[in-house]
């Protein structure tokens, strides 16, 4: 999973930095390989993650395959930088849902998400599901009309930034697959699909192209709002 997560963030152009505990783990020929930066080090000594430079990092994914472990790794780091985007993979549903409520983190059951989703959420915790068709990576989010979006129909939405709708809520009624020539009302909150460069774009658009530095659980960030991670 770990390999496949920084795969994926390379693949979108971040730059990553992977730690490691033993120089024969499986991988470790490929990530130098690929010429990615790479640690083999304890992350329980306490100069592992400063060396990582993990106080200037936007986030960090613990993926490694004991619970513990990966707790202790989010932990320490929110200690240096308290305001990285952490993802911790689980293996204990129950314990991830308890740790994503109080630790303000996501936390993710490795047996029910893939990399993808790990790697998507430590970059933007406000797309709710990922999946690759073909060579094209796609994301769905919601999207509440503020800026941008009112008095657009859905079709121009489609064809100006290649975003399907999904749904449409407004109020207390919710319309799946709202017909083309319905008008966005402010307020409105529209379930969109799109290839992820399109989804950045639509994101621009609105005028909230940085994520929050939490959960995809909050209300989506206001024009204006101070805007961290």
């Amino acid at each position: 999973v770990g390999y496949r997560v920084v795969a994926q963030l390379r693949e979108m152009g971040k730059d990553v930095v992977v730690v490691e505990k033993r120089e024969d783990a499986a991988f470790v020929s490929a990530l130098r390989d690929e010429q990615v930066p790479l640690l083999i080090d304890d992350t329980r000594s306490p100069l592992c993650l400063p060396r990582t430079n993990v106080k200037d990092a936007s986030a960090i994914v613990c993926a490694t395959d004991d619970d513990l472990a990966n707790l202790n790794i989010a932990l320490d780091a929110r200690k240096l930088n308290p305001e990285i985007r952490v993802v911790i993979r689980l293996f204990d549903e129950d314990l991830s849902g308890k740790v994503r409520d109080t630790f303000k983190a996501e936390a993710l059951s490795s047996s029910s998400l893939a990399a993808p989703a790990m790697a998507l959420s430590a970059m933007d915790p406000r797309i709710i599901h990922s999946f690759h068709l073909g060579k094209h990576l796609m994301v769905v989010s919601h999207f509440e009309a503020r800026e941008g979006l009112p008095g657009l129909d859905v079709s121009s939405v489609r064809d100006r930034f290649g975003a399907l709708a999904l749904s449409l809520k407004r109020g207390e009624t919710e319309k799946l697959h709202p017909n083309g020539d319905e008008v966005i009302r402010p307020g409105d909150v529209l379930t969109l699909q799109a290839e992820y460069p399109d989804y950045r774009r639509l994101r621009a658009f609105t005028c909230e192209s940085e994520p929050p530095t939490w959960s995809h659980h909050e209300p989506p960030m206001v024009p204006g709002q101070r805007k961290v991670g």
